[in-house]
């Protein structure tokens, strides 16, 4: 399948609707023509993960070519289909790398002796984590091409962010030990920062669409945009309004004093602070909640006294603004549209000192007036996490996302409430989800480096298992990631995988030619017999060719550190002996020949060939062997002829050769006996 030079179209897999390739290997609707024609599809999975190349197999139907042809020309183009969460990876480079780089560094502080992570550090990780979601949805909404596939993720990131920024309010910021943070201020800061309402620009088109206070009473989103500000919270801005609106004409002087007093109500509403007692607090809230009962009370008694006057949809409004803020239970459920907005408001107007113990409490009774059959994926979670069900509240999370129950689960293990999930599945929830995203990111090509280190953090057998399979099953395409691959497999203690790739870079090696690199690979995996294979091929080469051309590649696998085969120590000492006896020093040469011979470190096939290259030795004008060591040489004959194996002595010296030898051993031990 071609690398470089093709035309590359990824699809990816629409979360509810059949797999499809857009564009088509053929076009829609000609299925039977290609059949006809006998064009033919070639694919190839991914080793790792669930991505399919297709490409066409002939440009021509069959038909059409020649009867000597006999292999289909491949089209250029492939067609590449990623599954699951490697096909998000992809989009998410840099999303992954941020998110990665804090997981791992809170690793690292947990990991690190006597350092405990406190929940100020896991609060300054969480807004990392955070900060990362919310950087990735500002990069998709830049994006010049807007797809149905980068909505979907604009959505999926934003439901991550919502349910990470709840359990940030639940279990970090509201529920510190030794803190006493009220709920309410914490979660209708994420209910107006993740579900903005009433919109800005909703606002604006209200507010610069009226010049003065008479067009802005006459405008019909006035009241309802008044009503949503109250519920939401935003009283400053209500009061802006209400002040803006009262000097209507069209308002009667009661209803513009009323506006104005829930106006200042709005600006003087008590917020809690560090300083003040909880007694002090709740003085304050209940003489402003006592005015706001009796606002409400004059307020009802005037629209109902001008039920249809002029006055009748102000004062109404005014009325519903009064109860909300005085925490009205009804008057919140007529106006809020979702359960959260509901709750929101019963926290910020009934139980402003309410704790986060108080929430599924209070989310039981809100729930009560919605018809949850209705609510989506990201409700769910968001109820079973305020509910405090977070097993049921990790499934949906995985629905969402998987990198959501993975970084959720590592959380919920640091601050000490995985053990809860512990209890009730019959896996770590930890390690499952990890397992997941990790084997997910190591299916893809750019973030394979991040997903070993989510597998290689599990703290179960089950994920070392994984990583173990994983590791060895990543395409090592280039030198640089081989080695990357290997330093994973040192951090994580992975000697098998380890071995196993180096076994892999030395056959890749070895079908390159590449011997000496081979050779090392298969040392680092302590695999001899590979070791000797490649030596043999060596040693066979130099008796084919009769030039000893191995010298640059013993050299090279030397310089990378002692080696101490046996093959290997053959080769470099049978070099030795090459080049003195090239160099005329034949003295040395005889000597070398000699220890190889008696030390056996020759492997026995090799034996034959050492005892010829000892002839011209044994016959030259100066005595190199001494009577002892021809017959040392003699001796080495004998067990050769006695071989158990005497095919391998027949296939490496002709019974000629061999009697050479023995007239030459013969010749030189009588003139050593005469020299001595």
């Amino acid at each position: 399948m071609p690398r470089k030079g093709v035309d590359r179209f990824v699809v990816e897999r629409d979360r509810e609707a059949v797999v499809h390739l857009e564009p088509g290997v053929f076009p829609a609707g000609r299925q039977a023509e290609w059949s006809a024609q006998n064009r033919t599809v070639t694919f190839a999975g991914h080793p790792l993960g669930g991505g399919v190349a297709v490409a066409v197999a002939g440009k021509a139907a069959r038909e059409q070519l020649g009867r000597e042809v006999r292999v289909y020309e491949p089209d250029q183009r492939v067609y590449v289909w990623r599954a699951g969460a490697a096909a998000a990876a992809g989009e998410r480079l840099a999303f992954v790398g941020d998110t990665h780089a804090v997981f791992a560094a809170l690793q690292s502080i947990m990991e690190a002796e006597g350092v405990e992570v406190g929940i100020d550090s896991m609060l300054r990780m969480s807004a990392l984590y955070r900060e990362a979601m919310l950087r990735q949805v500002r990069l998709l909404q830049g994006a010049a091409l807007q797809t149905e596939f980068v909505a979907a993720e604009i959505d999926t990131f934003q439901a991550m962010h919502a349910v990470w920024h709840l359990f940030e309010v639940v279990y970090l910021a509201t529920n510190a030990p030794g803190l006493s943070t009220p709920a309410a201020p914490c979660f209708v800061e994420w209910l107006n920062f993740n579900f903005p309402a009433p919109p800005a620009e909703d606002g604006r088109r209200l507010l610069d669409g009226a010049p003065d206070a008479d067009a802005l009473a006459q405008r019909p989103g006035l009241w309802p945009y008044a009503r949503r500000l109250a519920l939401r919270g935003h009283t400053q801005a209500l009061a802006s309004v209400l002040e803006r609106a009262a000097p209507a004409a069209r308002l009667s002087a009661a209803a513009a004093r009323w506006a104005r007093e829930l106006a200042q109500a709005g600006r003087d509403m008590p917020r809690g602070s560090g300083a003040e007692t909880a007694g002090s607090f709740n003085a304050r809230w209940r003489q402003w909640n006592a005015g706001l009962q009796s606002a409400a009370a004059a307020i009802r008694s005037l629209a109902v006294a001008d039920s249809t006057g002029g006055d009748a949809a102000a004062l109404e409004a005014l009325c519903a603004i009064a109860d909300i803020m005085r925490g009205d239970a009804d008057a919140v459920a007529a106006e809020a549209e979702t359960w959260a907005e509901m709750l929101g408001a019963i926290l910020l107007y009934s139980e402003p000192t309410a704790q986060a113990d108080r929430l599924p409490g209070l989310a039981l009774v809100v729930l009560e007036q919605f018809q949850t059959t209705d609510f989506t994926l990201l409700d769910r979670a968001l109820v079973a996490l305020l509910s405090h069900d977070l097993p049921e509240f990790l499934v949906y999370c995985g629905q969402i996302d998987p990198w959501l129950p993975a970084h959720l689960a590592d959380a919920m293990d640091h601050i000490g409430i995985l053990d809860i999930c512990r209890r009730v599945l019959s896996v770590d929830p930890r390690d499952h989800y990890l397992i997941a995203l990790g084997e997910a990111y190591v299916a893809h090509e750019d973030t394979w480096r991040a997903g070993l280190d989510y597998l290689g953090l599990c703290r179960t057998p089950a994920g070392r298992s994984v990583l173990t399979e994983c590791a060895v099953r990543i395409p090592l395409d280039s030198d640089r990631k081989a080695q990357q691959v290997l330093r994973a497999c040192d951090k994580y203690g992975l000697g098998e995988a380890r071995a196993q790739i180096h076994r892999q870079l030395g056959r890749q090696k070895w079908r390159r030619g590449r011997l000496g690199a081979a050779i090392g690979h298969y040392a680092q995996a302590a695999d001899d017999q590979a070791i000797g294979a490649i030596c043999d091929q060596l040693w066979a080469e130099y008796l084919e060719s009769g030039t000893l051309a191995y010298g640059p590649v013993i050299d090279g696998v030397l310089a990378a550190g002692p080696h101490h085969h046996d093959r290997l120590r053959f080769l470099t000492r049978y070099r030795d002996f090459y080049e003195c006896y090239r160099a005329g020093d034949h003295a040395a040469a005889a000597q070398i020949l000699l220890s190889i011979l008696v030390d056996e470190t020759a492997p026995p096939h090799a034996v034959a060939d050492l005892l010829v290259d000892s002839i011209p030795l044994l016959e030259g004008d100066d005595i190199v062997f001494t009577s002892d060591d021809t017959l040392a040489l003699m001796r080495c004959a004998e067990s050769l002829v006695q071989s158990p194996f005497p095919t391998t002595a027949a296939a490496t010296a002709s019974h000629g050769e061999l009697s050479v030898f023995n007239v030459a051993c013969a010749r030189n031990l009588a003139r050593a006996f005469a020299t001595s």
